[in-house]
């Protein structure tokens, strides 16, 4: 099936017609697939290129199972929390495949320290914004475990550069207080979190919390400080836990027009096929927020799940998507209109069974007012990029 939003399939005078194919995996400019994962897709200006601040994985084997995250056994080569994650950023004109270059490697995912100054630690989903007000980029990345230092295990590193491909610069280990979260009041399971920059400079970290394992994970918002390099912990400035499933991971975070949206993932440990998705608005990032739907992903009743480790094809899960939710990427069109891409990892979907190779689907929001419609599959789709 596909999906075309514009007529013709030539450039224009204004922009360019890419397609978006599904059935391949995404390629940079030597026609090798891309090894980036979960992370942010922007431009930072406008007519300027789309960057990709991206985490690399592994070229290991696949176990191709609903728990994708070996740590031992017959795939412990290939465990995921052993410092072999990389971090780097790559950019494109236009978003198509074959125009992807990579810049810079932020963190090489070797135990050496490089000059970017990162510790040796296990690192999953970068996300990196624009600050205007101390006219540095941005990056974040979730922190599993640390070679040296046990207490930094479950925590976020900070980095900051002057150009949105770097080089990035290490800033330190960052922590919600512990005293705003609630009846949880501890540090165990920080993990997957999307950051979000409002129109007036304020930044937010949505952010999954909870306990380690197949278990409970809630949602929380906190207001950054005002470099963006730790959380403003003033009760007053947080939120959560969420309202909708408590078993989430993997958010999105965006505005269109009056209303935010926070998309929350079903949790899975990179597994076969992804975990649905909770669509949640508000009026301001601190809510309140009403969950408006239990599944974006038609397939996938969350209400189902009871542990992390049991979503996939079968009784439970089998989400059109086929993936775990990424990133909504905003698209600037010829028309003056913004075009909304969700995008999701497909975890365990390798065309050659590698961990490095694993693809990704994109396929594009449609809203009905500010309610957003069930994702469709398309094996394809056209956007007139500006």
């Amino acid at each position: 099936m596909a999906l075309l939003f514009v007529a013709g399939l030539t450039a224009t005078t204004q922009g360019r017609l890419v397609t978006f194919d599904n059935t391949k995996p995404r390629l940079d400019v030597n026609n090798s697939i891309i090894n980036a994962h979960d992370g942010t897709t922007q431009r930072f200006e406008e007519g300027g290129d789309f960057y990709y601040h991206a985490m690399g994985y592994p070229a290991c084997t696949e176990p191709g199972t609903i728990q994708g995250c070996p740590r031992g056994g017959a795939y412990s080569e290939c465990s995921l929390y052993t410092s072999n994650n990389s971090i780097a950023t790559w950019s494109s004109p236009d978003l198509s495949s074959g125009s992807w270059k990579l810049l810079n490697t932020v963190y090489s995912g070797s135990d050496d320290t490089g000059a970017s100054g990162f510790p040796s630690c296990t690192y999953f989903r970068s996300q990196a914004v624009y600050n205007a007000h101390t006219k540095k980029y941005v990056l974040w990345a979730n922190v599993a475990m640390c070679s040296k230092d046990v207490q930094h295990s479950k925590a976020y590193a900070t980095a900051t550069a002057t150009a949105p491909e770097g080089p990035f610069k290490f800033q330190g280990f960052v922590q919600p207080d512990p005293s705003t979260l609630g009846p949880i009041n501890n540090m165990s399971g920080l993990g997957d979190f999307a950051l979000f920059v409002d129109a007036d400079g304020t930044a937010y970290n949505i952010l999954t919390h909870g306990i380690d394992g197949p278990g409970t994970r809630n949602m929380y918002i906190f207001e950054l400080s005002k470099d963006y390099l730790s959380f403003n912990n003033k009760a007053s400035h947080s939120v959560g836990p969420l309202p909708g499933s408590h078993l989430v991971e993997a958010p999105a975070f965006f505005k269109r027009g009056a209303t935010y949206y926070a998309l929350l993932a079903g949790c899975t440990c990179m597994g076969l096929y992804g975990a649905g998705v909770n669509v949640l608005t508000a009026a301001h990032p601190l809510g309140p927020w009403s969950n408006v739907t239990e599944t974006l992903d038609p397939g996938c009743p969350m209400w189902k799940q009871s542990n992390c480790f049991e979503m996939g094809p079968g009784a439970i899960c089998n989400p059109v998507s086929q993936s775990q939710q990424n990133f909504v990427v905003q698209v600037p069109l010829v028309s003056g209109e913004t075009a909304f891409v969700w995008t999701g990892d497909r975890w365990q979907q390798s065309p050659d069974g590698m961990y490095d190779k694993q693809p990704q689907m994109w396929l594009p929001l449609e809203f009905e007012g500010d309610t957003i419609k069930p994702l469709q599959y398309v094996d394809r789709f056209t956007l007139d990029v500006k």
